[in-house]
């Protein structure tokens, strides 16, 4: 199986069980936040999978999904917007201890590392200025001490959702934070992923543009290294946008 940006691929493992037919599981390394994530998950009703089989400090065991991921001209299935809500909601204001907190200085930290490698600094230097800027932006920061905490997958992009008989299947938790998860709906928007119909929470302006100010952030590094400067350049315009209207949204009383 092949892993995914700066993951080691997961081995498919054959099991036979006594007294029943062999059985494919997935062995996989994986970072703490990840078990602590595939643990936590495992406990919200109305989530069936992915589904934990074993795990220790770092490693897991889950059930074989299959290998086909969701394609980027695929829509997104509404179970997938249906579990990430049950996820939020279950853990809305009361997220599990262990994982990183997106806060102010969570922001700093990614906008410094980001700013850094050569294929910005050297090629890009004024988008290099631009993170630098938005480390210290007022409006970030005063929307995070606003936005409402709950786990989130941190990394939904199309490649984290496999495609099997059972269902879609949501993979890869090794990114999962502690934000408002409006950020998991933003990854999904910017690959086109616009019909939430099943999601099972208001997302208030302020949460809307601060995750997608925070979505493109966070890949600004993948999209200088593998996309190319048309597509980092759009994506450095979309944070500037997204913070303009952030700062609106900030600016309106609450409740309007």
């Amino acid at each position: 199986m092949s892993g995914g940006y700066a993951a080691a691929p997961p081995q498919l493992v054959e099991l036979r069980l006594d007294g029943m037919r062999d059985v494919t599981v997935v062995l996989k390394r994986a970072r703490p936040a990840e078990v602590v994530a595939l643990r936590a998950v495992s406990v919200v009703p109305g989530v069936t999978r992915p589904r934990l089989v074993a795990a220790g400090a770092d490693w897991l065991v889950l059930p074989y999904y299959g290998d086909a991921a969701l394609g980027r001209a695929d829509p997104v299935p509404d179970e997938v917007y249906e579990t990430l809500g049950r996820i939020h909601h279950h853990y809305l204001g009361r997220p599990p201890a262990g994982l990183t907190v997106v806060d102010a200085a969570f922001w700093q930290q990614l906008c410094g590392e980001i700013a850094g490698p050569a294929a910005l600094a050297a090629g890009m230097p004024d988008v290099a200025e631009a993170l630098t800027a938005w480390a210290h932006d007022d409006r970030m920061h005063a929307a995070l001490a606003l936005l409402p905490h709950t786990l989130v997958h941190g990394d939904m992009h199309r490649g984290n959702v496999l495609l099997g008989p059972a269902g879609p299947t949501i993979i890869d938790w090794g990114n999962t934070r502690i934000a408002a998860g409006g950020l998991d709906l933003a990854v999904l928007a910017a690959q086109g992923g616009t019909d939430q119909g099943r999601y099972q929470r208001t997302v208030t302006d302020v949460e809307r543009h601060w995750a997608v100010a925070q979505a493109h952030t966070q890949y600004l590094a993948f999209a200088a290294d593998h996309l190319g400067e048309h597509r980092t350049r759009e994506m450095a315009a979309t944070i500037e946008r997204a913070l303009h209207d952030l700062g609106l949204a900030l600016a309106k009383p609450r409740g309007a």
